[in-house]
């Protein structure tokens, strides 16, 4: 059914739809844009983290090597020393030593001779039968260290050095230095950038650790399980990364990175081989938020800033458009409603009538009245009270029609005093009832609230009605019997109505 705002709607509904489209491509747009943004810092983050935990770790790894370094070197130049005394009886070296080695920054020291007999305490001899020591010393050249191992003597981690040398005419023999391993523990203690880095000693064939810094400081200097020290599984979706980074350091490969979730928090982990300590590497595995942490801080205002712009611009936009269709909705109303009554101006109303008339034609469904009114000596008013009491009536008997008919049918006013009026139905016993409903409303507008003023005035009209299909079958023609119908009606007398009759000129 066609009603006085159908006429704007099509064009609304496209405009809408429209103006909706282009919003969604805007916030596609800019969703598509944060993404990348976020992608990019993201991408800064991983790199950023990845850098920072590979310079810490080559530089404790450069602190390690420089530490054992310096053991090799004075266990090389004490070898060189007693080369040159060249000693026959190692027992009393040993027992001169081993007193003199009191206070000195190794454990003990010691010796093995060219038969292989260990000149140590009882339980060094009992270390080196339990740690195979004997077969890391037969790879010095000139040096070799074993891997750490807790001392029986001092209950604390030590690795062993072994250096060649000459005595007794030259029989080739080593010479070993026992060092309690925070001798190279506190190189990586104190490069820990932060509380919540932890550097790690590992084996390059197994998942044994000897954690050197970390946030638990009771768990410094023990042996551990790099996967039990992790606390949690690694996130399904790394674990293959992982065993990739450990099949790199099982390889032979100098460093490695490798990035992995635990729960909701992503670490950075990278190896360094280290120097003489054949089998073993520095890690160190630090979590990106204490990592990033300014740089996620800026991430976060920079997301919080795009979306508090695109919300805004959003806002702005709906503000406009809504701006803009209320601009036009009135345009649009002035454009199909007569100013001064707000009913349908001529145009507006010929085109809805013959939209609905025409409709009623295709589906051959009930029938339809048109009514021609004029309102009766209306110059008399404007000559009596003047134009604005004019105005006064046309609105008041505007209202009237709008009251009576306006939710069965389409009101226009015509143009001076004339109004027209399109009932969606042929009831002429109803439209009768209703118009002389309309002679009782149209009693009671008056040009003025004044009683004097207004005097003995009544409001009366003339209506002239015909009914489609039955009387016309087109507006035109409709309009034509409804005219022909008003015209009888002012020949008798004015103020009544009547309905067109066959035959009627």
């Amino acid at each position: 059914m066609i009603t006085k705002k159908s006429i704007a709607i099509p064009n609304e509904i496209s405009k809408n739809f429209s103006f909706f489209k282009m919003l969604v491509i805007y916030l596609v747009i800019c969703g598509v844009g944060i993404g990348v943004l976020l992608a990019s810092f993201d991408w800064l983050i991983r790199s950023n983290n990845k850098k920072l935990t590979g310079d810490v770790c080559s530089l404790v790894t450069e602190k390690m090597n420089n530490s054992i370094g310096r053991m090799t070197g004075s266990a090389e130049n004490m070898a060189a020393l007693l080369s040159a005394q060249d000693h026959y009886d190692l027992q009393e070296l040993y027992d001169i030593l081993s007193r003199d080695s009191v206070g000195s920054e190794y454990v003990s020291i010691g010796f093995i001779d060219e038969e292989g007999r260990i000149y140590g305490s009882p339980v060094e001899r009992n270390e080196f039968e339990k740690w195979g020591l004997s077969d890391i010393a037969s790879l010095a050249d000139p040096v070799s260290i074993s891997a750490p191992y807790r001392s029986g003597k001092t209950g604390q981690p030590v690795f062993t050095m072994f250096v060649d040398y000459t005595y007794g005419g030259g029989r080739k023999g080593y010479l070993f230095l026992t060092y309690p391993l925070k001798e190279i523990q506190n190189m990586a203690y104190t490069e820990s950038l932060t509380g919540d880095a932890e550097i790690w000693l590992m084996e390059t064939d197994s998942d044994n650790i000897i954690q050197c810094a970390g946030p638990n400081k009771y768990s410094l200097g023990m042996w551990d399980n790099a996967l039990t020290t992790l606390r949690k599984p690694i996130n399904s979706n790394y674990q293959e990364d992982y065993a990739d980074w450990k099949n790199k350091m099982n390889a032979g490969e100098d460093s490695a990175c490798v990035t992995y979730k635990i729960d909701s928090e992503t670490y950075t982990q990278v190896y360094s081989k280290i120097n003489f300590m054949h089998g073993w590497c520095v890690v160190v595995r630090i979590p990106d938020s204490a990592l990033s942490s300014a740089i996620q801080q800026f991430r976060t205002s920079v997301f919080i800033f795009m979306a508090i712009f695109v919300i805004a611009t959003v806002i702005m936009f709906i503000g406009s458009h809504r701006r803009e269709a209320e601009e036009k909705k009135v345009l649009e109303n002035l454009s199909i409603q007569d100013p001064l009554t707000s009913a349908l101006n001529r145009r507006a109303f010929d085109f809805t009538a013959d939209q609905y008339l025409g409709y009623l034609g295709k589906t051959l469904k009930n029938e339809a009245a048109l009514l021609f009114i004029d309102i009766d000596y209306f110059k008399h008013v404007n000559d009596r009270f003047g134009h604005d009491a004019g105005d006064r009536i046309l609105t008041g008997f505007s209202a009237a029609l709008q009251e009576i008919f306006g939710e069965t049918g389409y009101i226009s006013r015509y143009g001076g005093d004339e109004f027209v009026v399109l009932v969606r139905n042929g009831d002429k016993d109803r439209i009768s009832g209703q118009l002389e409903l309309l002679q009782k409303k149209a009693a009671e507008v008056k040009p003025s609230d004044d009683r004097e003023v207004c005097g003995d005035f009544v409001l009366t009209f003339s209506c002239g009605a015909a009914v489609y299909p039955k009387d016309a079958d087109s507006l035109k023609s409709l309009e034509e019997r409804a005219d022909n119908a008003l015209y009888i009606v002012k020949e008798n007398g004015r103020n009544g109505f009547g309905w067109y009759r066959s035959g009627q000129k």
